[in-house]
């Protein structure tokens, strides 16, 4: 048997039989995504498995792991099977179609009254005015026939109003009546894009929908309001009063301003909505956004922290833990007890509880344990990216960290207690105690010239240096482990993380109970807030200077596509060595660090080969109402045109469709570069998300036709400047090899001249052909420059992607039957407010025998030209033809 030290606990079903039993749940669970099986199917197979073990347990130990192994693979997919999923709120999908109808419920959350900035659609004019976020638990609805039906689900509500104008009094609890158009949620039907309608209805919400504030009638003030609706509201007034005292404080390093109150809030109370997209870019670019929010680490420094004083307080054992986990539970409610809350609470309540059955010597049991149970109520949590980080990183710890301090410095560390105390030498090791005799003679020693208040340091200086080692090797132990959930649901590779974190983890310690501290005296003694705030203020800005000096570093964040299959079975691998090798000799520790470098370098290295068949493939990418299109040349050449983007958003939009839509759906397809990226014109649905794919993918060219001066067009030239990319123009008559394809351009003429601000009528239009088939990408081209390029001749295609999203000023008749296409893309946004693609433009296609593809109904499509034939293919479903 291999010797491990006395608090590391050997890999063992017998020591560890909660671990073994979670890893066989969680295969059950995956299983089951995999291959469906009723429910009820399980069961005969759970009871013999049962009998089976309880046999062999009692017959043949030596064999009882397989069965019992068996016996959790079969509850596992028992329990995912058998799960309730997410109430999907059918009448109310049916409802949410953009018509204007009045709702009644009751406002369960809502935001304070904020001052925003929006955009003119097509526009640089911005306009503030008020807004308050609402949901709302509906009862009813009224129906055009002026019926009134109940109705279930949940409503997101953007309420607005001018300035100058009186928002409602609105509080949780109350019931409200309010005349909205509802509508679904976005979705992105492309492959490796967030699903936010499928998130938002694990929230309860089923539609989305804004008016303006005087469309709302409070019906009923709330009488008698639940708790989580006294706490919401607590939290609401925390926020606001913290945010408010910082505005009303002098700026400076040791005072807190507005976005120093807009993190805290965030970090203490887990309201997000004040933080602008700069704050978070800068803690997402160093792997810190975690330390930004509510996150397992706030509620794990909240709970050793009260932990620490009951157990100074030498409260027993049982008390302190059950003290812990009802202040952890009261502080969980006041954050607002969402997901991540909840997940964290548990995962240390229930880790806490192990702990009082197996003690320390079996932290990795607790932490089986705790993932058991989790799995058991939630099983679809296991494909939660928050869940999975939050059990890598305790498991990290535990798993690798704590059993390589226990072989190295942590004796140590722990003979610092009672230095003093003489008799505790002859029980420990002979290096422990030797450390103790050295350590004792060097205080004594440095008394002699220095005075013992000098030399009453050197205890203190050991201690922290070895501190330091620890939070060293935990820091590298977790960043090294997390490196795959990082670049499969992040694709960012964060260098700067472990120096940040390693700078920012100490200073949380004090900040966090500082914060809370300062928020307690803004809200019941404002008089005297300036006190505490003073040491939050200093720790907080200290905290953010590695996150600003390392935030825009290009060499700290790289972005990576999605780890192949092979990647991640390998870093599975590499991980679970690490772990079994750790508790093996001594020696062992140097092997769990290369194994676990190995895991990280495979996740990162080994990534997901793009695509190619020899073919050229266009792909109409779904990013709502704009246009994106990629083409990939047989030989696997890369071409981007255009890159979507977001029409009336705010200036400080928490979404850019070219960093979570276009950058996205690249990186889950393999690729981490593109050879050229083309602009068809300078509106902001086409060229919004383009300073993402830029910095994301740096590309080698950049095509552009003739385009007046505009802030977003000239923020790309600048950043193509910046990034060393060649910048070529063209116009109608050029024709040149993009690898074995030919590409032609059509418009804009040689002699066109653009108006002042950007036109439909700019867009750059390809014909790119490949042997005997060919594909005209008409951006937004109206009937103007139609008609020049069907005067030009010679624009016949198989393939047609549809000017200006299907707009009636587009596809003329002359020109449709010119090109005369055996298919037709045209990518619109669901329910748009501009009404595209017209009925007008769909019977011109259907006249002409293309087969239409939309991107809001069937998302992201692919064209498949291979020099004779076309092919097609969806990105849900494959079809051809």
């Amino acid at each position: 048997m291999p010797q491990t030290s006395p608090h590391t606990e050997p890999l063992r079903f017998s020591h560890l039989p909660l671990l073994f039993a979670v890893i066989c749940f969680a295969c059950g669970i995956y299983l089951s995504r995999l291959i469906w099986i009723a429910p009820a199917f399980f069961i005969p197979g759970i009871f013999l498995c049962a009998a089976i073990c309880g046999l062999s347990i009692y017959k043949a130990p030596r064999i009882s792991l397989l069965p019992l192994a068996v016996l959790f693979l079969l509850l596992g997919a028992f329990c995912a099977e058998s799960a309730p999923m997410a109430d999907p709120q059918t009448q109310l999908t049916l409802l949410a179609d953009g018509t204007s109808r009045t709702v009644e419920g009751e406002v369960g959350r809502l935001s304070a009254v904020r001052h925003v900035e929006s955009t003119v659609p097509f526009s640089n004019k911005t306009r503030t005015e008020q807004t308050q976020q609402l949901q709302i638990r509906l009862t009813s609805v009224s129906m055009d026939d002026g019926s009134r039906i109940p109705l279930t689900g949940g409503l997101s509500l953007g309420l607005y109003a001018p300035l100058d104008a009186a928002f409602p009094f609105i509080i949780c609890g109350d019931i409200v009546r309010v005349t909205v158009a509802m509508r679904l949620p976005d979705r992105y039907l492309d492959p490796g894009v967030w699903d936010e309608r499928t998130y938002l209805l694990g929230q309860g919400i089923g539609a989305i929908g804004s008016s303006k504030s005087d469309a709302v009638t409070i019906l009923r003030k709330a009488q008698h309001r639940s708790i989580l609706c006294r706490l919401h509201s607590l939290q609401q007034k925390a926020s606001t009063r913290l945010i408010a005292f910082a505005e009303n404080t002098p700026s400076g390093f040791f005072r807190l301003d507005r976005e120093d109150a807009t993190m805290l809030t965030a970090m203490l109370t887990g309201d997000r909505s004040y933080l602008s997209r700069g704050v978070r870019t800068g803690f997402e670019r160093t792997g810190s956004f975690h330390l930004l929010v509510v996150s397992g680490m706030h509620l794990a420094i909240f709970a050793g922290f009260i932990f620490f004083i009951t157990r100074a307080l030498q409260i027993p054992r049982g008390v302190s833990t059950f003290a812990t986990i009802a202040i952890a539970f009261a502080y969980a409610l006041f954050t607002g007890y969402g997901q991540p809350v909840q997940r964290s609470f548990w995962m240390i309540t229930l880790f806490l509880l192990g702990r009082l059955l197996w003690r320390e010597r079996s932290a990795l049991n607790a932490i089986g344990f705790a993932a058991l149970v989790l799995l058991v109520v939630n099983p679809q949590a296991l494909f939660d990216a928050g869940f999975q980080m939050t059990l890598l990183t305790v498991l990290a710890t535990a798993g690798v960290a704590i059993p390589i301090a226990e072989k190295s410095f942590a004796p140590y560390l722990a003979a610092l207690r009672n230095l003093w105390l003489l008799p505790l030498d002859p029980a420990l090791p002979p290096k422990v105690t030797q450390f103790r005799i050295s350590l004792r003679l060097m205080v004594e020693h440095t008394r002699l010239f220095a005075g013992r208040y000098i030399a009453a340091l050197i205890p203190f200086v050991v201690k922290i240096f070895l501190r330091v080692l620890e939070l060293l090797l935990v820091s590298i132990i977790i960043e090294l482990i997390m490196s795959l959930p990082m670049a499969l649901y992040f694709h960012r590779i964060t260098a700067s993380g472990l120096p940040v974190n390693l700078l920012i983890v100490p200073l949380l310690g004090i900040l966090l109970p500082s914060a809370i501290v300062t928020l307690l005296t803004v809200v019941i003694a404002p008089a005297v807030a300036f006190v505490p705030a003073f040491l939050t203020a200093s720790m907080l800005h200290l905290a953010l200077i590695p996150v600003q000096g390392f935030a825009y570093s290009t060499a700290g964040d790289l972005r990576i596509p999605t780890p192949s299959w092979i990647a991640i079975a390998g870093w599975m691998i590499s991980i679970a060595f690490a772990i079994w090798i750790v508790r093996q000799k001594k020696v062992a520790i140097a092997a769990a660090f290369m194994s676990l470098a190995i895991g990280a370098v495979i996740a990162i290295h080994v990534r997901k080969t793009p695509e190619h068949h020899g073919q050229l493939e266009i792909t109409v990418i779904d990013v709502g109402q704009g246009d994106c299109l990629l083409a990939i040349s047989p030989e696997g050449k890369t071409l981007l045109i255009d890159a979507g983007g977001i029409v009336g958003a705010s200036p400080d939009s928490k979404v850019d469709i070219g960093e979570d839509v276009v950058s996205q759906t690249l990186w889950s397809r393999g690729f981490n570069k593109l050879d050229a990226v083309a602009i068809t014109h300078a509106h902001a649905d086409h060229i919004g998300g383009m300073p993402a794919v830029l910095e994301n993918f740096h590309p080698n060219e950049l095509w552009i036709g003739r385009n007046p001066d505009s802030p977003a067009y000239n923020r790309i030239l600048r950043e193509a400047a910046a990034l060393g990319i060649h910048v070529r123009q063209h116009r109608a008559g050029d024709t040149f090899p993009f690898g074995s394809i030919g590409v032609r351009v059509l418009s804009p003429a040689a002699d066109y001249t653009p108006k002042f601000a950007p036109s439909n009528d700019d867009s750059l239009v390809l014909r790119v052909s490949y042997g005997s088939t060919s594909a005209l990408l008409e951006g937004d081209a109206e009937a103007p420059s139609e008609s020049r390029m069907v005067a030009e001749g010679n624009i016949h295609s198989d393939l047609l992607k549809v000017g200006h999203h299907g707009s009636k000023t587009s596809t003329t008749p002359a020109f449709l039957q010119a090109v005369s296409p055996s298919y037709a893309a045209i990518s619109v946004g669901r329910h748009n407010y501009y009404g595209h693609p017209k009925l007008e433009t769909l019977e011109k296609l259907e006249n002409a025998h293309a087969f239409t593809y939309r991107t809001d109904l069937l998302g992201a499509s692919t064209f498949y030209l291979d020099g004779k034939h076309i092919t097609t293919a969806t990105w849900d479903k494959s079809e051809s033809r």
